[in-house]
Protein backbone atom coordinates (compact mmCIF):
# COMPACT_ATOMS: atom_id res chain seq x y z
CA UNK A 1 0.00 0.00 0.00
CA UNK A 2 1.16 3.53 -0.72
CA UNK A 3 -0.01 6.55 1.27
CA UNK A 4 1.19 10.00 0.15
CA UNK A 5 0.07 13.25 1.78
CA UNK A 6 -2.74 11.44 3.62
CA UNK A 7 -4.34 11.99 7.01
CA UNK A 8 -3.89 8.64 8.76
CA UNK A 9 -4.38 10.04 12.26
CA UNK A 10 -5.70 7.39 14.66
CA UNK A 11 -5.61 4.76 11.88
CA UNK A 12 -5.76 1.13 13.00
CA UNK A 13 -2.93 -0.85 11.37
CA UNK A 14 -2.96 -3.56 14.05
CA UNK A 15 -1.97 -7.02 12.79
CA UNK A 16 -1.81 -5.99 9.12
CA UNK A 17 0.65 -7.45 6.63
CA UNK A 18 2.53 -4.29 5.67
CA UNK A 19 5.59 -5.56 3.77
CA UNK A 20 6.76 -2.78 1.45
CA UNK A 21 4.34 -0.17 2.79
CA UNK A 22 5.02 3.45 1.86
CA UNK A 23 3.80 6.24 4.12
CA UNK A 24 5.21 9.57 2.93
CA UNK A 25 4.38 13.16 3.89
CA UNK A 26 1.43 11.99 6.02
CA UNK A 27 -0.15 12.76 9.35
CA UNK A 28 -0.31 9.55 11.37
CA UNK A 29 -0.63 10.85 14.91
CA UNK A 30 -1.95 8.21 17.29
CA UNK A 31 -1.95 5.45 14.66
CA UNK A 32 -1.70 1.92 16.04
CA UNK A 33 0.82 -0.42 14.38
CA UNK A 34 0.91 -3.10 17.12
CA UNK A 35 1.22 -6.55 15.59
CA UNK A 36 1.81 -5.17 12.08
CA UNK A 37 4.27 -7.22 10.05
CA UNK A 38 6.77 -5.42 7.82
CA UNK A 39 8.77 -8.59 7.18
CA UNK A 40 9.02 -11.46 4.75
CA UNK A 41 9.90 -14.66 6.60
CA UNK A 42 12.20 -16.82 4.48
CA UNK A 43 12.86 -19.33 7.27
CA UNK A 44 12.24 -19.14 11.01
CA UNK A 45 15.70 -17.57 11.38
CA UNK A 46 15.91 -15.61 8.13
CA UNK A 47 13.80 -12.64 7.12
CA UNK A 48 13.94 -9.17 5.68
CA UNK A 49 11.84 -6.10 6.34
CA UNK A 50 10.65 -3.46 3.92
CA UNK A 51 8.94 -0.19 4.84
CA UNK A 52 9.27 3.43 3.75
CA UNK A 53 7.83 5.77 6.36
CA UNK A 54 9.25 9.24 5.69
CA UNK A 55 8.42 12.89 6.38
CA UNK A 56 5.48 11.76 8.52
CA UNK A 57 4.12 12.88 11.87
CA UNK A 58 4.13 9.73 14.02
CA UNK A 59 3.49 11.53 17.31
CA UNK A 60 1.80 9.28 19.86
CA UNK A 61 1.66 6.38 17.38
CA UNK A 62 2.12 2.88 18.81
CA UNK A 63 4.90 0.70 17.38
CA UNK A 64 5.17 -1.61 20.41
CA UNK A 65 6.88 -4.94 19.56
CA UNK A 66 7.06 -4.08 15.84
CA UNK A 67 10.11 -5.15 13.80
CA UNK A 68 11.28 -2.49 11.33
CA UNK A 69 14.86 -3.58 10.57
CA UNK A 70 16.87 -1.84 7.83
CA UNK A 71 13.93 0.36 6.82
CA UNK A 72 13.70 3.94 5.56
CA UNK A 73 12.27 5.92 8.49
CA UNK A 74 13.85 9.33 7.97
CA UNK A 75 12.64 12.86 8.75
CA UNK A 76 9.67 11.74 10.87
CA UNK A 77 8.28 13.33 14.02
CA UNK A 78 8.36 10.81 16.90
CA UNK A 79 6.95 12.88 19.78
CA UNK A 80 5.65 10.54 22.49
CA UNK A 81 5.65 7.56 20.11
CA UNK A 82 5.35 4.19 21.89
CA UNK A 83 8.18 1.81 20.90
CA UNK A 84 8.34 -0.67 23.81
CA UNK A 85 9.95 -3.90 22.62
CA UNK A 86 10.26 -2.72 19.00
CA UNK A 87 13.32 -3.36 16.81
CA UNK A 88 14.62 -0.65 14.47
CA UNK A 89 18.07 -2.20 13.99
CA UNK A 90 19.88 -0.89 10.91
CA UNK A 91 17.11 1.56 9.96
CA UNK A 92 17.67 5.11 8.76
CA UNK A 93 16.14 7.44 11.38
CA UNK A 94 18.11 10.48 10.23
CA UNK A 95 16.53 13.92 10.37
CA UNK A 96 13.90 12.73 12.83
CA UNK A 97 12.43 14.86 15.60
CA UNK A 98 12.44 12.94 18.89
CA UNK A 99 10.88 14.33 22.05
CA UNK A 100 9.28 12.52 24.98
CA UNK A 101 10.84 9.44 23.38
CA UNK A 102 12.26 6.49 25.35
CA UNK A 103 15.42 5.35 23.54
CA UNK A 104 15.86 2.51 26.06
CA UNK A 105 12.50 0.94 25.22
CA UNK A 106 13.53 -0.46 21.81
CA UNK A 107 16.51 -1.78 19.83
CA UNK A 108 18.23 0.94 17.77
CA UNK A 109 21.56 -0.81 17.06
CA UNK A 110 23.33 0.20 13.83
CA UNK A 111 20.82 2.96 13.07
CA UNK A 112 21.64 6.23 11.32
Amino acid sequence: AIFKSCDLSMADFRNVSALGIEIRHCRAQGSDFRGASFMNMITTRTWFCSAYITNTNLSYANFSKVVLEKCELWENRWMGTQVLGATFSGSDLSGGEFSSFDWRAANFTHCD
